[in-house]
Order: structure tokens, then sequence, then C-alpha cells
């Protein structure tokens, strides 16, 4: 069962960029580590899974610019129900890239397994993409809790 609830609690993040003038994110595609930390909060109408990990950003289809392979630091808060049940949660991850420049994003993790996030703090080349909405999705996971995502726009 925590394998089930570190899938819903994946950190996918991408950014954005240019394409014919308008602003879209590319594919990316991330490896989620194995948590550093790990909390369970249990209620008496559910618990709360807290995780942190440094995750790993394939941006390999990224533009010019900007780097091709990141690390960002994630923490998920996710909510489960008296039966194990994933039933919503948050996450948040930080990157700083080689350049200096910055990018926090945020996103809510669904009861259908699935993390909708913006960009929602970025200095340097992510400032123009703040606000920028992505949808992400486990691709792959192994019982330590390493897992495969992928990560495509919203809009």
């Amino acid at each position: 069962m925590k394998n089930i609830v570190l899938a819903a609690a994946l950190s996918l993040l991408p950014v954005t960029a240019f394409a014919d003038g308008h602003s879209k994110i590319w594919n990316m595609a991330g490896l989620g580590n194995a948590p550093d930390t790990s909390e369970m909060m249990q209620g008496t109408t559910g618990s709360l899974l807290i995780n942190t990990s440094t995750d790993l950003w394939d941006w390999s289809q990224a533009p010019k610019g900007f780097p091709t392979l990141v690390t960002a630091e994630c923490s998920q808060t996710v909510a489960i129900t008296p039966e194990g049940v994933p039933f919503g949660g948050v996450g948040v991850c930080a990157m700083m890239d080689p350049e200096g420049d910055l990018a926090i994003y945020f996103g809510e993790i669904t009861p259908q397994m699935e993390y909708i996030g913006s960009l929602t703090a970025g200095s340097g080349k992510y400032e123009p993409y703040v606000g920028q909405r992505f949808i992400g999705t486990v691709t792959g996971m192994l019982g330590t809790g390493q897992q495969m995502y992928h990560v495509v726009a919203a809009d």
C-alpha cells in the first residue's frame, strides 16, 4: 500500500518554453528517488503521509538556454483513508539550475493519482513562465519507492 501512496505523492515538474510565440511546456521525464524522509501521521478518520526526496529531471527536450538535467528538492503530503486509499494531497518542489536561476512548483495530487500543478515562482529564465500548468503521471515504480514519471502541458 505504501508504494501506491508513494505513486500518488510523486513530484512531476516541468518548465515552459516559447513555441511559435506562445509559452509551451515541453515533455519531461523524472526519476523520483526513494524518500529521504517519510512520516505517517495517524488520525481517527484518516492519515497523512509526508515524504521528502531529491528527484532527477530529464529536460533533454528543453530549448536552448535551459539545462538538460536538473535535481529538485520535493515534499509531498498525501491524505489516506482508514482503508489505506489515497484521496488527495499537495506537493512542492524547488530547484536551482547550474546558472543560479530558481523555480518553485506547487501541485495537487488528485484521487485519480494525477499530479496537477504549476510553476508558482521563478527567477531568471523561469520568471516569464510563472503560472504555466502541467499534468504528471507515474509510468513505473519499484518496491523501494523509486519511480519514473512523465509530465505534459495541462493546456
